[in-house]
């Protein structure tokens, strides 16, 4: 009798204990929330998003700045049209390979250092560009400003991550994305004046310089954010800080395995073949506006801001609709909860899919029209029109498929959109590569319509990630990690 009182009284105050400590626990998380998720004030937070969508537009804005010279350049050097395409096909797989280094130093050094040191490679490769008089001399070059440039590509969106949290983000995104979106349209567009007027060494001056602004912004002006090292130093939420890695951890390999997962798998894939025909587009217009519509160099240029008008409005608002997609989701589970906390529920990643079918269905649309207007030679401005949908339904189904793989990997977030950037540059390399043939053997509109159907086939499959991502992740991983 006295020892089953004993082991009552001890059951009781291990009881007791559980409770104390689950009390204290839930205090300390208390505490945890109210902790600002960044110490930079919003003002702060606006102006390193739009230094690093500004540092995200040089990787787009150098592939494709010197496209309405590039006849010339091949006449300077030479050459022939396919050697002087390698110039073009090098700058494009160094952008898949590279991010995927510069997103693990990223993340074991910090933000800051790996912009400036990003920004010192491309002013080099710049120069060096400009300074070529052979054609392996400027695939060279253009390999080393690749190198340098394709930094932001990945780390930009670990630093949006590093200050937004996850309801804010989407925002934020739309903002960044506007760099590496508008960049396929402003480089032909201020190339082709410049390498008209002043020559197309020239266009690679101005890159050059420009890189050195850039060089100085992240140096003098740029913070560090960085969660880890920030939370060193500063009080915030405990929350999408990534560990540090080891040298076994910091592999570039590991990262792109990723794709063993069935929903990244499918992501990656619509990634690609929406990026791939959006850049291949963008690659082969000046051949339209030139050799079919007979523009000059710098009026075929001004053409692109039919597309960059469209990539403002779909980065701007498909980030907004993102989040107003999680904040609608949110209330409709709180309604629904039983538990005061309110702050433990869980919103799924797939919530943030949920309005992508209207920017690639615009997308979609414009682009297989856009292929039979060329093919027909009809009116000029019908391409423009449907140039502004194509760059609009490309920007807003960025957001989506960006948001949503950021918040299935919330502390790796410079990683997995260093994959994604490895996948989808690696399918434009080929695809740009294909085109010239795809173009003289089928013609434009079918050309345009082959590409419209791969980007329909990885539609239909995304739908599995729509309807049954979460039950997805829950049998083959990744594990739930939404913060």
């Amino acid at each position: 009798m006295a020892d089953t009182l004993k082991e009552t009284r001890c059951e009781s105050q291990d009881t007791v204990a559980s409770a104390r400590s689950l009390a204290a626990s839930s205090k300390q998380i208390d505490a945890d929330m109210e902790l600002p998720y960044s110490h930079f004030s919003a003002k702060s937070r606006v102006m390193i998003v739009v230094i690093t969508a500004f540092t995200g537009l040089i990787s787009p804005l150098a592939s494709n700045m010197y496209y309405p010279s590039i006849t010339t350049v091949r006449d300077d050097l030479n050459t022939t049209q396919s050697g002087i395409t390698w110039t073009i096909t090098a700058f494009v797989i160094a952008m898949a390979i590279f991010p995927l280094l510069w997103s693990n130093l990223a993340d074991s050094i910090g933000r800051k250092p790996v912009y400036a040191l990003s920004m010192l490679i491309f002013t080099c490769g710049s120069v060096g560009c400009a300074l070529s008089r052979s054609l392996t001399a400027l695939i060279a070059a253009r390999v080393v400003q690749s190198a340098g440039s394709s930094a932001v590509q990945s780390a930009g969106a670990g630093t949006i991550s590093d200050i937004y949290p996850r309801e804010q983000r989407g925002t934020a995104l739309g903002i960044y994305y506007l760099g590496p979106l508008l960049g396929p349209c402003l480089g032909p567009l201020i190339g082709g004046y410049i390498g008209q007027d002043a020559g197309w060494r020239w266009v690679f001056w101005v890159l050059a310089i420009l890189g050195g602004v850039l060089l100085l912004l992240a140096l003098f002006v740029l913070p560090e954010t960085h969660r880890r090292i920030v939370s060193k130093t500063h009080s915030i939420q405990p929350v999408n800080i990534p560990p540090a890695l080891s040298f076994k951890d910091n592999n570039p390999l590991l990262d792109i395995a990723t794709v063993r997962y069935p929903v990244v798998a499918l992501s990656m894939f619509l990634f690609a073949m929406l990026f791939g025909t959006y850049f291949t587009n963008a690659t082969a217009q000046p051949l339209a506006y030139e050799g079919i519509y007979g523009l000059s160099q710098g009026m075929s240029g001004l053409c692109f801001l039919s597309s960059g008008v469209g990539c403002i409005l779909g980065s701007t608002s498909g980030g907004r609709v993102t989040d107003l997609l999680l904040a609608r989701h949110r209330r409709a589970l709180e309604a629904a909860a039983d538990s005061e906390r309110v702050e433990d529920i869980k919103i799924p990643a797939e919530a943030r899919l949920g309005a992508m079918w209207v920017g690639i269905s615009l997308f979609m649309c414009a682009v297989i029209i856009c292929g039979w207007l060329i093919e027909y030679e009809l009116a000029l401005a019908g391409v423009l029109v449907v140039q502004f949908f194509i760059g609009a339904g490309m920007a807003f189904t960025f957001q989506s498929l960006g948001g949503y793989l950021i918040d299935v990997f919330p502390t790796r977030s410079a990683r997995i959109t260093g994959v994604q950037n490895f996948w989808r540059s690696l399918w434009a390399a080929v695809i740009v590569q294909l085109f010239p043939t795809m173009h003289e053997n089928i013609g434009w509109g079918w050309s345009y319509t082959v590409m419209f159907f791969l980007t329909l086939a990885a539609l239909l499959l995304m739908q599995v990630v729509v309807f049954r991502g979460e039950r997805l992740r829950q049998r083959f991983g990744p594990g739930p990690e939404l913060r």
